[in-house]
C-alpha cells in the first residue's frame, strides 16, 4: 500500500468506527465488483480471527455474487466469531451475497437496498469454467419451448450434456443450502421463499426489494428507523465507492481495527 492511500483508509476506520459506536457493534465492510470466492472467504477467516472479541458483527455488503459455497462459508465464518451477525446492504447483494444476507441472523436493507434471485455460478466438471446458471436455465427453456425439431436438434447437440448435468446439480444444491437457512427453515411458507429466489423471476438482476421481502414474511428488521445511522451507511457506502474507483480495487474488505484486504485488479494486496 502507498501513501496516498494512507489517508483514505483512516478515514474509512474512523466511519467505521464511529457506525461501530452507534450500533454497539463492529462494523465490517465487504464491497466488491469481482466474484466472492475461496480467497474472499479466507480473507474473513483471516481478519475475523485476528478481531477482538465481537458481540454484534455488522457487515455491509456490496456484491453481485459468486461462488455459493464460498457464500456459505462467509457466513459461517461471521456466525463463529460473533454473537449476533447482521447484514446491511445499502445498494444491492445478488445471487450468492444474496444467500449471505439471508443467512444472517438480521438483515437490513437500505433506502436504496435490494436482494436479487439466487443464480449460483456453475463449474464445468471437465473444465476449469464457471457460468450463470441463469444462462444454462435460459438455454434450457428456449430448447423446450421451440416448436421447431430442427432448431431442437441443433440447439440440443450445442448444449454440453456436462453442463446441464452440472445445472441441475448447482440448482439442487442452492435449494438445499436456502432450506437450511433458520430465517426459511422454520418459516411456514418456505416453499414459496425457495420458489421466490431461484425460480420466479427470469432476470439475473431483478431488485427484490424490502416489500417482497416483508410479503414473504421474513422476521427481519429491514429497517434502521434512524435516520442519522442510514445516512453514516451511505456515507460509508459513497466513500467506498469512490475510494474503489479512483484506486482501481476490486475488493475491499475492512474493519475498524486492523482488518483490511484489497484486491487491485487480478493482484492481492494485505495488510
Amino acid at each position: 500500500m502507498n501513501e496516498n492511500e494512507d489517508h483514505p483508509l483512516d478515514e474509512f476506520k474512523e466511519h467505521l468506527r464511529l457506525l461501530s459506536e452507534k450500533r454497539n457493534s463492529t462494523a465490517m465492510l465487504f464491497y466488491t465488483s469481482g466474484d466472492i470466492d475461496y480467497y474472499t472467504a479466507s480473507s474473513f477467516l483471516r481478519i475475523l480471527r485476528n478481531e477482538p472479541s465481537i458481540k454484534n458483527l455488522d457487515l455491509m455488503i456490496d456484491s453481485g455474487g459468486g461462488e455459493l459455497t464460498m457464500a456459505v462459508k462467509i457466513v459461517n465464518i461471521c456466525k463463529n466469531y460473533s454473537n449476533k451477525f447482521t447484514v446491511i446492504v445499502p445498494f444491492f447483494a445478488k445471487s450468492a451475497a444474496t444467500m449471505i444476507a439471508l443467512s444472517a441472523d438480521d438483515l437490513i436493507l437500505g433506502k436504496a437496498g435490494e436482494l436479487g434471485p439466487i443464480d449460483p455460478q456453475v463449474k464445468h466438471p471437465a473444465l476449469d469454467m464457471f457460468f450463470p446458471a441463469s444462462s444454462i436455465k435460459n438455454a434450457l427453456e428456449f430448447i423446450e419451448s421451440s416448436s421447431d425439431p430442427y432448431i431442437k436438434m441443433t440447439m440440443a447437440d450445442k448444449l454440453d450434456p456436462f453442463l446441464i448435468g452440472a445445472y441441475n446439480r448447482t440448482i439442487d444444491e442452492a435449494k438445499q443450502y436456502l432450506m437450511e437457512v433458520p430465517s426459511i427453515k422454520n418459516s411456514e411458507n418456505k416453499d414459496e421463499i425457495i420458489e421466490t429466489f431461484t425460480k420466479k423471476y427470469a432476470d439475473h438482476g431483478f431488485p427484490i426489494t424490502q416489500k417482497i421481502c416483508r410479503n414473504l414474511k421474513f422476521d427481519f428488521s429491514f429497517e434502521f428507523n434512524n435516520d442519522e445511522i442510514e445516512n453514516m451507511i451511505y456515507d460509508i457506502h459513497d466513500l467506498a465507492l469512490d475510494f474503489m474507483e479512483k484506486n482501481n480495487i476490486e475488493t475491499l474488505i475492512l474493519t475498524p481495527n486492523n482488518g483490511y484486504v484489497a484486491i487491485y485488479d487480478s493482484e492481492n494486496e494485505e495488510e
